[in-house]
């Protein structure tokens, strides 16, 4: 899935969409009959979680990956908006969809991969994203992630020599449920 952000307002209405569907998750697993093991299986295979921001079910597992590197592109595409207003805005390739995680409307303009998980090395993903970036031919390159363990803001240890910017975000939800 493509989306296009041109302003705050809109990932503001993101951001209360993928609200929405963590509530309407826990809410399946507080009415669970199921507990232990059969209750972990369906988080695993059953689709009662929700695509944080389309209405349509899915397994939890997802729900909970997808959410977490939705909210760190929304942040990542804050910062981008604040910094490269000339953009025309940001295009999220989410999910499967081909090409780069985050890219400036204006061509060649900005380009970003980005990813949450556990740990930096996990995967390798840091630097296969580095790499995904460095084969672009946009002017200003970034990866950002959200990593626990890492404060938020630029991250120059872990940058090359090849202009690339690397960025940790912090990803903490802003209400309970």
């Amino acid at each position: 899935m493509s989306i296009v952000v041109r302003s705050l307002e809109e990932l503001e209405r993101y951001e209360r969409e993928i609200d929405t569907s963590a509530k309407r998750a826990i809410d399946a697993l507080r009415q669970a009959p199921e507990r232990g093991v059969r209750l972990l299986e369906r988080i695993k295979y059953e689709r009662i979680g929700w695509h944080p921001i389309e209405n349509r079910r899915l397994n939890l597992i997802e729900q909970v990956n997808q959410t977490f590197s939705y909210l760190t592109c929304f942040k990542a595409i804050r910062q981008l908006l604040s910094e490269f207003p000339e953009s025309g805005g940001f295009r999220l390739h989410l999910g499967t969809d081909p090409g780069p995680d985050i890219e400036s409307v204006e061509q060649n303009l900005v380009v970003a991969e980005v990813f949450a998980a556990v740990s930096i090395t996990n995967n390798n993903k840091l630097y296969r994203d580095m790499e995904r970036v460095a084969a672009s031919e946009a002017r200003h390159k970034y990866v950002f992630f959200s990593v626990p363990g890492f404060p938020p803001g630029r991250q120059p240890q872990l940058e090359t020599n090849n202009g690339i910017q690397v960025w940790a975000i912090e990803c903490h939800a802003k209400a309970e449920i």
